[in-house]
């Protein structure tokens, strides 16, 4: 049995449009797939039959300071999910609440995996040519440090092969030049490091060749990352109003990927969008669902 966890409660529309987003995801789950549902009592009886929902007593507001979230609210929603996968109950846990407390919660209950100082979160972006790009990190290490970027690497691959597919992922590093002699000091010596240590390392790649490459894993401090998340949604939701239209746009739209995965902590999280409509929430939960059935080791 494959065992999923979801907070009801997570989300700037929730618990609503987690309901909805529910009610779409519940006809395309394997069979033997178990959801447990992490909601408070007035959302109790909307739980789909042949499933688990978690009476909870509190929810982490969007607006919270996440370390005091931790401290004050034991049994939010959001935290007995983690506690749940840290005790090996639920196989992966998604919400599309708070992201700072969902990060928190993932270090000091789940703990780090061997080796890894800092989590990351990657996100997949379509190529042009059909595949998917991994990119790492897009917003928790805004001030990486060039060693950073071996664990990056790392993590990175682990996830290329697990969930793309790829036995031998081809791995780039952004940079404002394809010349190793590119970058900030910190490029520089990530350069360097990747170059002695990494398998599959084929360079520095420019943004303009984002979606245009062959790489399957892309490299990045999570300051620029977040950048290159939040210009590809601004680009998608642009062109449609611009009533352009393309196949490859369409999978431009962030509601396709759903959630994206807390790499480097000892268990399987997902992270979605708080802005997540009903379709988002449908593809967390089905990303919730391959994340736990995918060969990640979390030693």
């Amino acid at each position: 049995m494959t065992r999923i966890g979801i907070d009801i409660q997570g989300g700037d529309y929730a618990p609503e449009v987690v309901w909805q987003g529910l009610e779409l995801a519940l006809p395309e789950l394997k069979a033997g797939t178990e959801l447990n549902l992490y909601g408070l009592e007035a959302d109790a009886a909307r739980s789909p039959e042949g499933h688990r929902y978690h009476l909870c007593s509190q929810a982490i507001e969007m607006g919270e300071h996440p370390v005091k979230a931790l401290q004050q609210k034991q049994d939010a929603t959001l935290i007995r999910g983690v506690v749940d996968l840290a005790q090996k109950k639920i196989d992966s846990f998604a919400s599309a609440g708070h992201s700072g407390a969902l990060m928190v919660a993932s270090m000091q209950i789940l703990g780090l995996q061997e080796g890894i100082n800092r989590p990351v979160v990657v996100s997949l972006f379509p190529r042009i040519d059909g595949g998917q790009i991994a990119v790492l990190d897009v917003g928790i290490n805004v001030d990486a440090k060039a060693e950073q970027f071996l664990e990056f690497a790392q993590l990175g691959a682990s996830y290329a092969k697990a969930v793309l597919a790829k036995r031998e992922p081809k791995i780039a590093l952004l940079n404002t030049g394809a010349e190793e002699s590119k970058g900030s000091v910190v490029y520089k010596r990530a350069h360097e490091l990747l170059k002695e240590s990494v398998e599959g390392f084929s360079g520095n790649m420019e943004a303009r060749d984002f979606f245009q490459s062959d790489v399957d894993v892309l490299l990045c401090d999570g300051f620029t990352g977040n950048i290159i998340l939040k210009q590809t949604e601004s680009f998608y939701t642009l062109s449609k109003e611009l009533g352009l239209k393309h196949e490859f746009l369409n999978r431009l739209d962030y509601e396709n990927y759903g959630a994206s995965p807390i790499m480097g902590v000892r268990g399987k999280v997902l992270l979605a969008h708080g802005a997540s409509g009903p379709r988002a929430i449908k593809n967390m939960i089905l990303g919730a669902e391959s994340i736990a059935l995918a060969n990640f080791v979390h030693s």
